[in-house]
């Protein structure tokens, strides 16, 4: 079934809150070991690693605001809080771009040849833009699709289920980050 969400858990949320801990990325790196959501700054990155940083917003349920920013994975590089900074982060890149200049950065592929880290995009101007990140072809029937989004204050960070025919009639175009390889 279409339009299924999936939220951050409440109890996840509040442990992260409660947890006043360096995150993972710093203690990985007190004891020599890279974290497994590193990635050279604006250099290549797997898809496996796209879609860790992208578990990890997700996980911290980042809030939606446009104006402010949040650090990523390692702690070292900020990116604005909406769903092209989200994806900014998660293709950790330098800055953070926006639905309209992410082409810039991506090619546009066949709706069929989607793979985990690609996005759906609409360039548009706020407020008719938007971008996900491809998570998953769905198992729960054809053409439905998993993707992670940060939406709007209401309803923040998301895991969402959605209809390829939907997307596609909504104007969103299916892209590949060039920085993006295998893994």
């Amino acid at each position: 079934m279409a339009d299924q969400t999936e939220g951050p858990s409440p109890s996840r949320r509040r442990m992260l809150q409660a947890a006043l801990v360096l995150p993972a990325a710093a203690a990985a790196a007190a004891v020599g070991g890279a974290s497994p959501a590193h990635a050279a700054y604006n250099g290549n990155i797997k898809r496996s690693r796209v879609i860790t940083r992208a578990r990890y917003w997700y996980d911290r349920n980042v809030d939606y605001n446009g104006s402010s920013y949040t650090r990523d994975w390692e702690g070292d590089h900020t990116y604005r809080q909406d769903c092209s900074g989200f994806v900014s982060q998660c293709w950790h890149t330098a800055g953070s771009y926006s639905t309209r200049s992410l082409p810039e950065i991506s090619r546009q592929k066949p709706w069929d040849n989607l793979k985990p880290g690609d996005i759906l995009n609409k360039a548009a101007a706020y407020p008719n833009g938007h971008v996900m990140l491809f998570e998953k072809w769905s198992g729960e029937g054809p053409g439905l699709i998993r993707a992670y989004e940060l939406t709007t204050a209401v309803d923040g960070m998301r895991c969402k289920t959605y209809a390829v025919s939907d997307l596609r009639a909504r104007g969103y175009v299916p892209r590949q980050y060039h920085r993006i390889v295998a893994g």
